[in-house]
Protein backbone atom coordinates (compact mmCIF):
# COMPACT_ATOMS: atom_id res chain seq x y z
CA UNK A 1 0.00 0.00 0.00
CA UNK A 2 1.46 3.55 -0.57
CA UNK A 3 1.79 5.63 1.29
CA UNK A 4 1.64 9.19 2.04
CA UNK A 5 4.25 11.23 3.07
CA UNK A 6 3.55 15.62 3.92
CA UNK A 7 6.65 16.32 2.10
CA UNK A 8 5.98 20.16 3.04
CA UNK A 9 5.23 23.54 2.24
CA UNK A 10 7.07 24.99 -0.43
CA UNK A 11 7.29 28.83 -1.18
CA UNK A 12 9.29 28.91 -4.26
CA UNK A 13 7.80 30.27 -7.54
CA UNK A 14 9.69 30.26 -11.28
CA UNK A 15 9.03 29.06 -14.54
CA UNK A 16 9.62 25.29 -14.05
CA UNK A 17 8.47 25.46 -10.32
CA UNK A 18 6.22 23.16 -8.75
CA UNK A 19 3.06 25.28 -9.19
CA UNK A 20 3.05 24.77 -12.92
CA UNK A 21 3.26 21.32 -12.80
CA UNK A 22 0.74 18.90 -14.98
CA UNK A 23 -0.05 15.00 -14.52
CA UNK A 24 2.74 13.17 -16.56
CA UNK A 25 5.24 15.94 -15.26
CA UNK A 26 8.23 14.70 -13.65
CA UNK A 27 10.18 16.33 -10.35
CA UNK A 28 13.34 17.06 -9.12
CA UNK A 29 14.04 18.02 -5.65
CA UNK A 30 16.71 20.77 -5.41
CA UNK A 31 15.69 20.94 -1.52
CA UNK A 32 15.52 18.37 0.71
CA UNK A 33 12.69 16.40 2.63
CA UNK A 34 12.23 19.02 4.74
CA UNK A 35 12.46 21.94 2.78
CA UNK A 36 11.76 21.04 -1.00
CA UNK A 37 12.21 23.33 -3.77
CA UNK A 38 10.37 21.15 -6.59
CA UNK A 39 11.13 21.70 -10.07
CA UNK A 40 10.07 20.39 -13.37
CA UNK A 41 12.46 17.92 -15.10
CA UNK A 42 12.50 16.59 -18.48
CA UNK A 43 10.89 12.96 -17.16
CA UNK A 44 13.94 11.58 -19.86
CA UNK A 45 16.59 13.58 -17.45
CA UNK A 46 19.13 11.52 -15.51
CA UNK A 47 17.69 14.25 -12.24
CA UNK A 48 13.81 13.26 -12.38
CA UNK A 49 12.62 11.93 -9.11
CA UNK A 50 8.81 12.11 -9.47
CA UNK A 51 6.30 11.52 -11.48
CA UNK A 52 3.09 14.07 -10.71
CA UNK A 53 0.24 11.45 -11.16
CA UNK A 54 -2.49 14.14 -9.95
CA UNK A 55 -2.54 17.91 -9.63
CA UNK A 56 -5.43 19.37 -7.08
CA UNK A 57 -6.24 23.00 -7.13
CA UNK A 58 -7.21 25.01 -4.34
CA UNK A 59 -6.66 22.67 -1.67
CA UNK A 60 -3.58 22.07 0.65
CA UNK A 61 -5.18 19.04 1.45
CA UNK A 62 -2.40 16.31 0.91
CA UNK A 63 -4.85 13.20 2.48
CA UNK A 64 -6.79 13.73 -0.83
CA UNK A 65 -3.73 11.53 -2.27
CA UNK A 66 -4.17 8.94 -0.03
CA UNK A 67 -4.35 5.63 -2.50
CA UNK A 68 -3.72 7.72 -5.67
CA UNK A 69 0.41 8.07 -5.17
CA UNK A 70 2.78 8.06 -2.69
CA UNK A 71 3.12 11.31 -1.82
CA UNK A 72 1.33 14.41 -1.20
CA UNK A 73 3.05 17.68 -1.55
CA UNK A 74 0.92 21.03 -0.56
CA UNK A 75 1.98 24.65 -1.13
CA UNK A 76 0.69 27.62 -1.00
CA UNK A 77 1.96 30.93 -2.31
CA UNK A 78 0.44 33.68 -0.14
CA UNK A 79 3.39 34.21 1.93
CA UNK A 80 5.58 37.91 1.95
CA UNK A 81 7.49 37.25 -1.32
CA UNK A 82 3.74 35.27 -2.95
CA UNK A 83 0.79 36.90 -3.06
CA UNK A 84 -1.21 35.19 -5.60
CA UNK A 85 -2.83 33.39 -3.08
CA UNK A 86 -2.47 30.22 -4.95
CA UNK A 87 -2.72 26.61 -3.03
CA UNK A 88 -2.34 23.51 -4.70
CA UNK A 89 -1.23 20.09 -4.13
CA UNK A 90 0.84 17.74 -6.12
CA UNK A 91 -0.06 13.85 -6.03
CA UNK A 92 3.21 12.05 -7.06
CA UNK A 93 5.09 8.69 -7.11
CA UNK A 94 8.66 8.37 -7.21
CA UNK A 95 10.67 6.84 -9.92
CA UNK A 96 12.51 3.72 -10.23
CA UNK A 97 15.77 3.73 -11.26
CA UNK A 98 16.89 1.40 -13.31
Amino acid sequence: MAVLAAVGVGYFLSQDGADRAEAGDCLKNDGDPIFPDLRVVDCGDADAEYEVVQVLHDTVDTARCQGVSDIGYEEQADRARHKSGKRYVLCFDGIKKK
